[in-house]
């Protein structure tokens, strides 16, 4: 019998003008699993939204990785999930 995955995880809502969306995704990457990422998309000032999650335990490696790439480009900590845009668990439909 095959087991239902976990459904628990931590997100964060971040933006970031969207020519830095590649670095961000290969700075995330060098970091080795600490987080995956969806762009929830580009507002009219041409910043994409991005919804950053991560295991449960794992929220100060991932505010690591935020303050690292803060260093390459301007990124905003986004308070809650923007409106409309509520995360679905992961796994979950919409």
């Amino acid at each position: 019998m095959m087991r239902e995955p976990r459904q628990n995880s931590e997100a964060l809502y971040m933006r970031l003008a969207r020519s830095d969306v590649a670095l961000f995704r290969f700075l995330l990457e060098a970091w080795e699993g600490v987080a995956l990422f969806t762009s929830l998309g580009t507002d009219a000032a041409g910043r994409e939204t991005l919804l950053l999650r991560f295991a449960p335990g794992m929220r100060a490696e991932v505010l690591e990785f935020v303050e690292a790439a803060r260093t390459e480009f301007p990124l905003e900590l986004l308070p809650a999930a923007p409106q409309g845009r509520a995360a679905q668990p992961h796994g979950g439909r919409p």
